[in-house]
């Protein structure tokens, strides 16, 4: 057999190996695109063949993923990355990912993973703690902030509805979010069989913040129609701009009107770890419950992410299976509940090992000040923008995601929208760098998320830069 389980030098040798190339991908040097100009086929041509019967030489093996697979990525450590919310994870996180695969603990019961499940749950204290939802609250580690949203209604299903597990929902239940809100509150609300045409999306504001106005309007309007609420969804640090919404407005609202309050924090919430920036987060400790994703602005890995509720109990109620083949009770009073009770997810890898690893060896200090410099880029680019003739600048940045539209003299406001596009394809096609689009208030926007520690005001000038060039191609 070759899978060398027992020859050790030859494991480490593959391990040096792999952690080489994974540094190699991180280091540079940054002179060339940030993503593969190839298209779709050619790369998929490289795929084709089945996998060897026998095995192949790592050296041959790894040749193949740098030609083929590490060269042709997305590079997020690129400085011209500003793309989407996906970071470049901190080194020691990543290379704690082949700890996590090697030990391979399944976090569905406390036998099956002792230390990790026990590590789990104090850092779900600790981010609970932050958020300021006190002794009785609880959570899980999930596989991101949509996983986060549908557990987190859930939640609010078992605790308004009780019975719906049993016996479905009830006739013409609602769900309440905002325009900005991330397609996974629509998804879930499929999924929970509500439907997705139950989900009522009220306006926003200027800013891109849910209107609490709107909300307590059309919570008013649901209830003269006899129609039930599961919740509403409030956003943290909205995708398409970043916008925090107002939770304590919120709040009261939902106390006011018996709602669940859910806030989708999955990109915004780790502004809880800086002293400069917690503020955006003031009224979360209101809220019934959380979606985090440290995989975003705490520079972890994908996937490190939580669901927290601010009473543990409104979890538990939240899954209602009987499995005593895995789940055997409290056998053992000082055994821990078993986390796979409360979670969608049976096999789960121990990624609080991974956090927990970054945690100690960088602090949060330092994750503070990571985030704090992404948020000062999103604002030295607004200005930027804002004083620029051939730009407009379309919100002031609450966090480091900032929309803007190219238009430079002479293109008529019905042309726009199709210029934003074409700018974005050349500019990439280009190798310049890498920035998305969206549609706010029906029109094209470009947009970016500057959340690369190595993206500096320089970076910003030469984005600019190269939307003008490529504009005028």
């Amino acid at each position: 057999m070759n899978a060398h389980y027992d020859d050790f030098d030859a494991i480490r040798a593959a391990g040096y190996a792999l952690v080489e190339e994974a540094v190699h991908h991180l280091e540079g040097p940054f002179d060339g695109p940030v993503t593969t100009l190839r298209r779709p086929a050619e790369l998929a041509a490289a795929f084709a063949a089945a996998p060897p019967a026998a095995g192949r030489p790592l050296d041959a093996v790894l040749a193949r993923v740098r030609a083929d697979i590490a060269r042709e990525s997305m590079r997020h450590a690129h400085p011209m990355y500003m793309g989407h919310q996906v970071c470049p994870p901190l080194p020691v996180a990543a290379l704690a990912d082949a700890l996590v695969s090697m030990l391979n603990q399944s976090q569905a019961v406390w036998d099956m993973s002792p230390a990790g499940t026990l590590l789990e749950a104090r850092l779900i204290d600790w981010f609970a703690d932050l958020a300021g939802f006190g002794a009785g609250a609880g959570g899980s580690f999930v596989s991101g902030g949509s996983a986060g949203n549908l557990t987190a209604l859930l939640a609010a299903r078992a605790t308004r509805f009780p019975d719906a597990w049993r016996r479905g929902n009830p006739p013409g239940l609602a769900l309440l979010t905002g325009q900005q809100a991330h397609y996974s509150i629509a998804r879930a609300a499929g999924i929970l069989g509500l439907g997705a045409d139950a989900v009522v999306a009220v306006p926003t504001t200027p800013a891109g913040a849910t209107d609490p106005r709107a909300v307590a309007e059309a919570l008013d309007a649901l209830a003269a129609e006899g129609r039930p609420v599961l919740a509403v969804a409030a956003t943290a640090g909205s995708t398409p701009t970043g916008a925090y919404d107002d939770l304590p407005a919120l709040a009261d609202i939902c106390q006011t009107h018996g709602v669940w309050l859910h806030v989708d924090g999955a990109h915004g919430a780790s502004a809880l770890i800086s002293t400069r920036e917690r503020h955006r987060m003031r009224g979360v400790e209101r809220a019934d419950s959380l979606a985090w994703d440290p995989h975003k602005m705490m520079f972890q890995p994908l996937s490190s992410a939580v669901v927290l509720v601010r009473d543990r109990r409104t979890l538990q109620r939240a899954f209602q299976q009987d499995a005593p083949y895995l789940f055997h009770g409290q056998e053992d009073a000082d055994a821990p509940v078993d986390p796979g009770a409360w979670t969608l997810q049976c096999s789960r890898r121990a990624d609080a090992l991974r956090l927990w690893i970054a945690l100690e060896y960088y602090g949060t200090d330092a994750l503070a000040a990571l985030l704090e410099h992404t948020v000062d880029l999103a604002r030295a680019l607004h200005e930027r923008l804002e004083t620029a003739p051939d730009f407009e600048a379309l919100h002031a940045p609450e966090s480091n995601i900032v929309c803007f539209r190219y238009r430079p003299a002479g293109v008529p406001e019905s042309e726009l929208d199709a210029l934003q596009d074409r700018v974005r394809a050349r500019y990439i096609a280009e190798g310049r760098g890498w920035i998305a689009a969206t549609t706010l208030d029906g029109r094209r926007v470009l947009r970016v998320t500057l959340i690369n520690p190595r993206t500096e005001a320089r970076h910003l000038d030469a984005m600019i830069a190269g939307v003008r060039e490529v504009g005028v191609a």
